[in-house]
C-alpha cells in the first residue's frame, strides 16, 4: 500500500469511528495528564497535532484561557466532534481545522507547545514527521506526546490479532505495533531532530471494562481498520470466535483494561 492510500485507510476509519470515539475512556483520561505536563508560558502558542475529537487541545485551551490552541488533524468526523466539544464547553481560544501532518503550512518556531496524543506511530515516515513538527516549535519550547507501553492492552489485543492474522489472513502493520513502546524508542526518535532535553513518564491507566465495552473499543478506535477488512459474514463470526475466547480471561464477564502510557516531553 502507498503512503496515499495509507493515510486515506486512516482518514476512512476515524471518519467511521468519530461518533463513539470518546467512549473509549482512556483517551479523557490520558488528555487529562498530557495537559498537566503543559507548563505555563506567556501568551503561549500551542498546537495539537493528529487532535482527533480534540480532547487535549480542549483540556489544554480550558487550563490556559490566555493560550491561543489550535488542533489539526486528517479527519472531517473527528474534526466535527471536536468543534462541537468546544462550542460546548464557550471556549474562545481554540480552533480546529483539517490538515496533514506531512503537509503543514507553518513558518518555523511559531508555536510554544505542541502536542500529539497516541499519533505519532501511525505517521508512515514517523521520524520525517517528528522533525517537521519540531520544526514549528520555538527554542525553549516543548512537544509533548503520548504512545502506549508494551504491556497495554495485554492480553486481549494479542488474542484478537492472532485470531485475524491465523484465520483471517490479516495483519496489522508491523511498524505500528512495534513503535514507540519504549522509553529508549522515545528517546531514539528524539535524537533525530535537534533538542536540549528529553523526559520520559509512564503513567498508568488501568480500569474494569465489560467483554462487549472491549468489543465497543475495538469497534471505535484504530484496531477498526482491521476489522474493516472482514466481510459481513466474517465479522459476525469473528465477534463469536473472539469474545469467546476473550470470556476465559475474564472474571464473570468483566476484564482489567490495560492502557498503560508513555509521555515524552521534549525540550526544544
Amino acid at each position: 500500500m502507498d503512503v496515499n492510500q495509507f493515510k486515506k485507510n486512516i482518514e476512512t476509519t476515524f471518519d467511521d469511528v468519530s461518533n463513539k470515539y470518546d467512549e473509549n475512556k482512556f483517551f479523557a483520561l490520558s488528555a487529562s495528564r498530557m495537559a498537566g505536563l503543559v507548563p505555563f508560558m506567556e501568551n503561549m502558542k500551542v498546537l495539537d497535532v493528529s487532535t482527533g475529537t480534540g480532547t487535549i487541545a480542549i483540556e489544554v485551551a480550558k487550563k490556559y484561557r490566555h493560550a491561543k490552541v489550535e488542533g489539526i488533524d486528517l479527519s472531517s468526523g473527528m474534526l466535527k466532534q471536536a468543534k462541537n466539544k468546544a462550542q460546548s464547553e464557550r471556549l474562545d481560544n481554540i480552533v480546529f481545522k483539517q490538515c496533514d501532518v506531512d503537509n503543514m503550512s507553518y513558518s518555523d518556531e511559531v508555536f510554544d507547545i505542541v502536542t500529539c496524543g497516541y499519533a505519532l506511530f501511525f505517521y508512515p515516515d514517523m521520524e520525517a514527521s517528528y522533525q517537521a513538527i519540531c520544526k514549528t516549535i520555538k527554542p525553549g519550547g516543548m512537544f509533548v506526546f503520548s504512545s502506549f507501553t508494551e504491556e497495554a492492552f495485554s492480553p486481549y489485543a494479542e488474542v484478537f490479532l492472532q485470531r485475524l492474522e491465523k484465520d483471517y489472513k490479516i495483519e496489522a502493520p508491523s511498524r505500528i505495533r512495534e513503535r514507540l513502546k519504549t522509553k529508549q524508542q522515545i528517546e531514539e526518535l528524539a535524537a533525530v531532530s535537534n533538542h536540549k532535553s528529553v523526559n520520559v513518564e509512564h503513567h498508568t491507566i488501568r480500569y474494569p471494562i465489560t467483554i462487549n465495552e472491549w468489543w465497543s473499543l475495538l469497534n471505535n478506535a484504530g484496531y477498526k481498520s482491521l476489522l474493516n477488512q472482514l466481510s459481513h459474514e466474517q465479522l459476525i463470526q469473528f465477534k463469536q470466535e473472539h469474545l469467546a475466547e476473550i470470556e476465559v480471561s475474564s472474571e464473570d464477564g468483566v476484564l482489567v483494561l490495560n492502557t498503560d502510557t508513555l509521555f515524552g516531553l521534549v525540550h526544544v
